[in-house]
Order: structure tokens, then sequence, then C-alpha cells
């Protein structure tokens, strides 16, 4: 699959579904009352995390908000109380960092001292067009070890706490969210190229002058996708359903590496809150059931499609195969 056959298919759905959605069809008016619900939203101090963390909280759940920086998460849950004061939730920030491996467990361990339950995890936090030369603390790409690696072993520390929601919640109603993007369709032949990622992600990709940091991102976001894919075959018998989502086209802090996104792109994205209705129809919609199990969500909240050969490697096996290579890879974490 070539790289042009990529980039014409991320056109192409640019140009028409996924560039130009139509209206919401699923927002804050459609969603009942949350109390005593819990949801885990990642790289929620800011941006599209912090709208769906807005919605949750507005509805009475209980959010915890997973961060880096304590400033920021404390400022944003701030913000979020003053702007629903009649809320009965609740919302606390979780600092933890997902280029570092060794902050995961702790933070997922003060979240299971405080909970018997877990209704979604939201694995949105991510970097996007970082320079090729930055690695996380274990070695690798920053995208892939950001966008990649710490979800996984986040999502495996709160695994069991998941199932155990699932077996006393509403039918369907327990998701995890793995957050993709456009870009995915320009994903290498099959979603992912295991010789860069035994590497780490770090051998290139392409040796075109800043096309590189792009094909690490999209390969990144794809496997986000084959992720959600892994996900709903390695665990169909709990009841839990995994999505990945494209959230839109945005004006957010992921453009904060990219200057031709800053210097162009506001003319042809849209607010953060697009973003959050994305997402919030994949956390919540009724209209997601096991039959779109490991489905991609395509802006602002329909279930969509993925390039083909992609979709014929996870079927194929190619899902489970990568959810298990990452398990292998994460020992010790």
């Amino acid at each position: 699959m070539s790289l042009l056959y990529g980039i014409y298919t991320a056109l192409w759905q640019l140009v028409t579904s996924e560039g130009f959605p139509p209206k919401p069809g699923f927002e804050e008016k459609d969603v009942s009352d949350l109390s005593g619900k819990v949801y885990l939203v990642t790289g929620a101090t800011g941006g599209i995390g912090f709208e769906l963390a807005k919605i949750l909280y507005s509805k009475n759940a209980k959010v915890y908000i997973a961060g880096r920086s304590k400033d920021n998460g404390t400022a944003a849950v701030t913000k979020i109380k003053d702007e629903h004061p009649k809320s009965d939730g609740g919302i606390e920030l979780l600092q933890l960092d997902l280029s570092d491996l060794t902050t995961i467990k702790p933070a997922a361990d003060e979240l299971l001292s405080q909970e018997r339950r877990l209704d979604a995890v939201v694995h949105n936090a991510g970097v996007m067009a970082a320079p090729t030369s930055w690695r996380s603390a274990q070695g690798w790409d920053l995208q892939f070890g950001t966008n990649v690696v710490g979800p996984f072993v986040l999502q495996r520390h709160l695994q069991n706490l998941l199932v155990e929601t699932a077996k006393f919640a509403p039918k369907d109603s327990v998701r995890v969210v793995f957050l993709s993007s456009i870009c995915a369709h320009i994903a290498p032949t099959g979603g992912i190229n295991y010789e860069n990622i035994e590497g780490k992600g770090i051998p290139p990709l392409s040796n075109l002058p800043g096309v590189d940091t792009w094909l690490k991102y999209a390969q990144s976001k794809c496997a986000n996708t084959v992720m959600a894919k892994g996900y709903a075959e390695k665990y169909k018998d709990t009841g839990i359903i995994a999505v990945s989502p494209n959230p839109g086209n945005l004006k957010t802090d992921l453009m904060r590496h990219s200057f031709l996104l800053r210097a162009l792109g506001w003319t042809f994205l849209y607010p953060a809150r697009y973003g959050g209705l994305t997402e919030l129809y994949a956390t919540l919609s009724p209209e997601i059931d096991q039959s779109k199990n490991g489905s991609v969500i395509i802006p602002w909240g329909r279930v969509g499609p993925m390039r083909s050969d992609i979709i014929d490697t996870c079927n194929s096996g190619g899902a489970l195969k990568f959810w298990n290579w990452l398990e292998e890879h994460t020992q010790g974490f």
C-alpha cells in the first residue's frame, strides 16, 4: 500500500464525511443523569478531553482528569467546578505522565484505592508532530510512547476494575475509548510497521524532510484503532465495548509542534467542543452496542470507515497480534 494511496484516502475522507461532518446527533441534552458513575479521561487539562470532562461532571459523574502538570490539572478542576456549580458529581486530578511508564502504576493504584467501579476510560491524551529526536523516558519515539505504549500500560492496570463494573452496570455501558485521528489513513501498509516499532519507533518511516514525524504520528494513531479492535477481540466476553474515534479537525494545543497547522489551520478547524461531542458519543451513546465493538467513530459521532488493508489485517489476526506484541514489550511496568 503506497504512501500516495494513504494520502489520497485521508484527503478523500477530509473533503467528505470526516472533514465536513453533519451536525452532532448526540449532545449534552441527550445525556441522562450520571450520578454514581466513574470516568477517567486522560489529557483532560485542556482541549477536547477538557470538554468531555466538563460534560460528564455537569451530569453528576465522578470524573478523574489525568495529566502531567499539577498546576494545569488543578486549574482545570477549578474551572470545571466553577462552570458547573450545581453538579453533585466529583472531579479530581490524577497526575501521571504517559511518556514515562514508571508514573502509570502509582497513578492507577491511587484511583483503584478510591473506587469500586469504573464506567469508562477515555485514552484522549496524545502528542502530534513532535520532533523525531524526542524520546519517552523508556526510549520510545515520543509519539508512539505517549500515544500507544503509555495508554496500553494504563489500560492494563485498570482492566480488572472495568471487568468487575461490567458485571453490574447497564449492558454495553462500560467502554474503553482509544483516540485516533484522520491521519490514521496514511499509516504504513496494514497499519503497523513492525520493523519500525521493534526499534521503539525510532528508525525512520521516510527520509523525506519533515515527513517522518507525520508518518510516525499516523502510525501511532492507526495503532490506537488497531488497539481498539484487538481489545474488542481479546475481551469480547467481558461485555466491555472498545471504540476508536477520530475526534475531528480541531483548534487545540495538539498543534503546538506544527508551525504549518498553527499558521494555516485556524481557517478550517472547528472548536474543541465538537471533538468533545465525538468522544461523548463514543463514551455514552446508546447507539453503540456489541455489534459495533471495535468500531471506528468519526465526527461528530458516527460509525465510520478505515482503510481496507488495515481492516483486512485486523480481521485476519493482526489486531490481536499487536495487542499481544504490546503486552510482551511492556513487561515490568
